[in-house]
């Protein structure tokens, strides 16, 4: 059974005037809007900004003087006496240019240092940068292995812009980039075993981005071993395996520098002397964490109407079929089982821990390596459909990627972190800030706008991109049916998956009302305008009704007690 016949038959390789429409659509996405809540302090990307500060200022891993200066943060490890960072490093050495540029350059010329404006340098230079480029490469990747252009779209879109992808790639956090990473190194270890020989310089970098997964995420070694594996299939001849392990080397000898400087060895990750007592019995508990693979694990991974994988980014359930194809067909077979192996493993794996959530997240964020190879074998499940029903397969691919943009894509854009209490990101938090008049910082602010306003053009964007992406149809009809087609099922698919199952529960109301009162840029939301209106007038007891309601939907119950008692 084949159902990828060789040759230029399944191409629907973009012109590159149309790649570079689908990174711009893209940059817009990331660099447009810039979620941060310095109140919640989130340890996952502070630890990791601290380690680059205390680089680019003092030379060291030792975070003390940086937490002394910024306050407390988790997620840190503390070895005879000394606090650094947890995480796998190649995050905060990717900060470390811009950080050092802006850091000593300022003083140079005299300016006052903004440790905003640093952390928003880092994460453009550190993640959302690098990640622009590999989706340039991504969407032409893609379109070699499809013969239906709006398929092919619709797939870049749904992991660019409807998947935790998203919510990661905005944060100075390592998830999105090793996912890029690991794709990186099996797009150049693809295309050396099916052309039967590779360059020197692409063994090398094939090695450095197979090695840098687990650089970027300590649980990306599982992937490191699979692409390694894949190397001693695809690469020819068999003497480029050796700048395959020069490439290697450099994330290695990195991991294990930064490792002996911090912990005193070169083989000991930070993790068994974590500073939270609870963290370390976590991680002390069976082998680093792993206890033995549980149900609910995977149910949540992958299944959970909220948070789970496959319900986010619905297209990625093509993917599952996709491996099914990829494995009977000849010529994709190995590929296929080196695809099947990684996403296995890390599943598998990710699923045996004790902590397999990962505290508050955007989807799962563990199984952010695996979401670029879903979206590859997604193309092969949709093919047959793509060829035998073009409109239907378009309608279908683009309705799956509108769901995603709408249950990740939201979410991620307003607050990629949500507590465990929250179960429906979009419902019990996302849909109230955008009632509300919440938003997070965005470029709308350099001309003051604010508040729901300034979310306007990035909702425009996300629109455009369903619209362009239909646009590969050549009749006009064909593009309404299908754009038409599209909506019915975004809908099919999202209101059932955003259902409140809880309305009102206590845990999801006290999770909201930390969110509300902690918002920054604070003050454009419409409780806040409204208060600011009743100190500036009179008595105004319905107005007071008012922002009692709004408090109380918020979950702000004292706010709304203080409210209520002045409008009786």
């Amino acid at each position: 059974m084949s159902t990828s016949p060789p040759g230029p038959a399944l191409s629907a390789i973009p012109t590159r005037r149309r790649t570079l429409v689908a990174l711009a659509l893209a940059a817009i996405a990331y660099l447009y809007v810039f979620p941060y809540q310095a109140a919640i302090n989130n340890p996952n990307e502070n630890a990791r900004f601290y380690m680059t500060a205390a680089i680019a200022e003092e030379g060291t891993y030792v975070l003390d003087a940086i937490r002394a200066r910024w306050g407390w943060v988790n997620d840190c490890a503390i070895y005879e006496g000394r606090a650094y960072s947890v995480k796998a490093p190649a995050t905060s050495f990717l900060g470390v240019p811009a950080y050092a540029a802006y850091y000593w350059g300022g003083q140079w010329l005299g300016w006052s240092f903004d440790r905003t404006t640093a952390l928003w340098l880092c994460r453009v230079t550190g993640s959302i940068l690098p990640w622009l480029a590999f989706l340039f490469v991504f969407h032409r990747w893609l379109g070699r292995h499809t013969s239906s252009a709006i398929v092919r779209d619709a797939v870049f879109l749904s992991i660019a812009l409807g998947s935790c992808l998203y919510g990661y790639g905005l944060l100075f956090m390592s998830h999105t980039l090793s996912a890029a990473s690991a794709f990186g190194a099996f797009m150049l270890l693809y295309d050396a075993r099916h052309a039967g020989r590779m360059r020197s310089s692409r063994a090398f970098w094939a090695g450095l981005l197979t090695a840098g997964v687990t650089l970027l995420e300590y649980p990306g070694v599982l992937a490191s071993l699979a692409l390694s594996v894949y190397a001693l299939i695809g690469v020819r001849p068999w003497l480029r395996l050796v700048p395959f392990a020069l490439g290697g080397m450099i994330p290695t000898l990195a991991m294990m520098h930064f490792q002996w400087k911090c912990f005193g060895s070169p083989f000991s990750p930070g993790h068994l002397y974590v500073e939270s007592t609870q963290f370390r019995e976590q991680h002390e508990e069976g082998f680093f964490g792993a206890v033995g693979l549980q149900g609910d694990a995977l149910y949540g991974l992958l299944a959970h109407p909220g948070a789970g994988l496959f319900p986010l980014t619905p297209i990625l359930v093509f993917g599952a079929i996709g491996l099914v194809v990829l494995l009977f067909a000849r010529r994709h077979r190995a590929d296929g089982w080196i695809a099947v192996a990684l996403i296995g493993s890390t599943t598998l794996a990710i699923a045996t821990m004790n902590n397999w959530r990962g505290g508050w997240t955007i989807g799962p964020r563990y199984l952010a390596v695996i979401y670029p190879f879903l979206a590859w074998a997604a193309l092969f499940g949709l093919e047959r459909l793509a060829r035998a029903r073009p409109r239907a397969a378009g309608a279908l691919a683009l309705g799956l990627t509108a769901a995603g943009s709408v249950l990740s894509g939201v979410p991620s854009a307003y607050y990629p972190h949500y507590p465990a209490e929250i179960d429906r990101p979009l419902t019990q938090v996302a849909a109230v800030l955008i009632d509300h008049g919440f938003a997070p910082f965005t470029a709308a602010n350099l001309v003051g706008v604010y508040g729901t306003a300034s979310m306007v053009p990035l909702a425009l964007v996300a629109l455009f991109s369903l619209g362009w992406a239909a646009w590969s149809l050549r009749r006009p009809v064909d593009r309404a049916l299908v754009l038409g087609g599209a909506l019915v099922i975004a809908a099919l698919v999202t209101v059932p998956l955003a259902i409140d199952p809880r309305p009102g529960a206590p845990e999801v109301r006290r999770a909201l009302a930390l969110i509300t009162r902690t918002w920054e840029p604070s003050g454009h939301d419409e409780a806040a305008e409204l208060e600011r209106a009743l100190r500036r007038g009179a008595e105004d007891p319905a107005g007071y009704g008012r922002l009692a309601e709004l408090y109380e939907a918020q979950g702000r119950d004292a706010e709304a007690a203080r409210a209520r008692a002045r409008a009786d």
